[in-house]
């Protein structure tokens, strides 16, 4: 853990191929089982190869002395005959353990919404289990509002038949999934931001 009040320098940019495995592992070490077994269910490499092949432009990382310390992974969807017309969907979103009281996940959110608005994005949906209430505390403190109680209904099947899955019940290689529930590109350079470890604005998912 650094010490309270040290300041760091922190970098906000675009994905690249080579961070694809540091976010998942990251991923994987925030979305434990334990803590929220959803989460962690849906959690695996396709989605971050996935969605950084389908919308690189709105995945991002920050980095802290070279090292990735926080990731977020969106999409956009058109849904013509509605009011907005194009919404913009944060899928993902994680700060790693020692930097999640550094405003690293409200430095992320920020530089997305600004690429959403340039993409004509008029509403951003976010979702996640009812039990992280740290993550619902973050999305009210940037002025989201809930809209509903989201129910996750699951049904364990037998093996036998499924000819689709890997271990452990995934898709196998190449299949790309979006989870129950949900609505459904030059590179960047970076941006040096400069923060202070005194916030306190939780930016977990």
């Amino acid at each position: 853990m650094r010490s309270s009040g040290k300041r760091i320098e922190v970098t906000i940019r675009q994905m690249e191929i080579d961070d694809l495995s540091v976010v998942y592992r990251l991923g994987e070490s925030l979305f434990t089982s334990e803590e929220y077994p959803i989460l962690y269910r849906t959690w695996d490499p396709y989605e971050v190869t996935g969605m950084f092949t389908s919308d690189p432009e709105f995945c991002l990382v920050a980095e802290v002395e070279d090292m990735v310390v926080g990731f977020v992974l969106a999409t956009t969807v058109e849904k013509e005959g509605t009011a907005w017309k194009r919404y913009g969907y944060l899928e993902w979103i994680g700060v790693a353990d020692g930097f999640q009281h550094a405003r690293l996940g409200l430095r992320l959110y920020r530089r997305l919404e600004e690429r959403f608005r340039e993409e004509g994005v008029r509403m951003i949906i976010a979702d996640t289990v009812v039990e992280n209430e740290k993550a619902i505390g973050f999305f009210n403190r940037l002025g989201f509002t809930a809209t509903g109680k989201h129910i996750w209904l699951t049904k364990t099947l037998r093996r036998e038949g499924l000819k689709d899955e890997g271990p452990e019940g995934r898709p196998r290689s190449g299949a790309r999934r979006r989870n129950v529930g949900r609505i459904s590109r030059p590179a960047s350079g970076t941006s040096p931001e400069v923060i202070a470890e005194e916030d306190t604005l939780d930016a977990t998912q």
